[in-house]
């Protein structure tokens, strides 16, 4: 596996980009959905949250959230703490993962996010990141997520592309098998919704 640690400590330390709200497609996600999120209750976990722009707006009084994110970069963890220091409880609430295993109970939440994360990991690491989000989500729970289609514009400090996977849409949706999608032409990025099972069956055809 990747050192997706060393690799995304390096862009978070080293790309201002990543320091904006306005650059962050989970923050554009979740702005773009409150008309369907605020309909949704409980706890939520943010995968891949970066340093939390996406987190701190489902934390907002218009949401009825719990929320929760996780990041394989500590510095980006850091950063997120840092700049949410009013928040309370951030010790809990956002965490460093160490591997693909998410550090929840199963069925512990009622909506996860991950936005343009999972193209940057190998696809062995895809297919573990989904059953490990198929595992947290309770039955009946929301998950909304959006992958990138094309090549990053960036390399990382290896010299790799930052988007490890970049597949067609049919790719994904045979991946995740959605229940609602949407494809933004001019970001050449999927926006998926899935609905899990009632009955515990699993989210995603792995």
């Amino acid at each position: 596996m990747p050192d997706y640690q060393d690799i995304y400590n390096d862009v978070v330390n080293t790309d201002a980009r990543y320091g904006l709200a306005q650059n962050s497609p989970g923050f554009r996600a979740v702005v773009q959905a409150e008309h369907t999120l605020v309909h949704l209750a409980g706890r939520s976990l943010d995968v891949g949250c970066g340093i939390g722009f996406a987190f701190e707006y489902l934390s907002g009084h218009q949401f009825n959230f719990h929320t929760f994110g996780v990041d394989i970069s500590d510095q980006a963890i850091a950063k997120a703490k840092e700049r949410l220091a009013s928040m309370q409880h951030l010790e809990a609430r956002l965490k460093t993962l160490d591997d693909q295993t998410l550090p929840f109970e199963d069925d512990y939440f009622s909506l996860v996010t991950s936005f343009d994360v999972l193209e940057h990991l190998d696809e062995p690491d895809i297919d573990a990141t989904l059953s490990e989000i198929d595992r947290v989500v309770r039955p009946g729970g929301t998950f909304y997520g959006a992958v990138s289609c094309r090549k990053s514009g960036i390399d990382d400090k290896f010299g790799d592309n930052l988007h490890r996977t970049v597949r067609s849409v049919d790719w994904w949706i045979e991946k995740i098998r959605p229940n609602q999608a949407t494809w933004d032409g001019a970001r050449e990025q999927f926006l998926i919704w899935k609905r899990a099972a009632t009955d515990g069956s699993s989210m995603f055809p792995i």
